[in-house]
């Protein structure tokens, strides 16, 4: 029988991730060719987990340049919203 514990938690994250469909972040372009994203010092992010806008390449960055990023739930797939910049 599986552990009830460890089920009413599995329900309460899910409830969770419910409340709050996406994540706003930041990532840094570690390369374009291939494309990849760093978001924290363990994670880096190929081309296939990125939703652009039509017309984006991955030529349309800077390595080096920081993003924002939203995650979509579930955390399988991130929007490049724009470049992080300062008014």
């Amino acid at each position: 029988m599986p552990n009830l514990v460890e089920m009413i938690k599995q329900i309460a994250a899910g409830v969770y991730d419910a409340k709050a469909p996406i994540e706003i972040c930041y990532g840094v372009v570690q390369s374009r060719n291939p494309f990849k994203v760093r978001l924290d010092q363990k994670k880096v992010l190929g081309k296939e987990y990125f939703i652009v806008r039509y017309g984006t390449t991955a030529q349309s960055f800077e390595v080096g340049e920081e993003l924002i990023l939203i995650r979509m739930q579930g955390g399988q797939q991130w929007l490049i919203f724009d470049r992080k910049g300062a008014l």
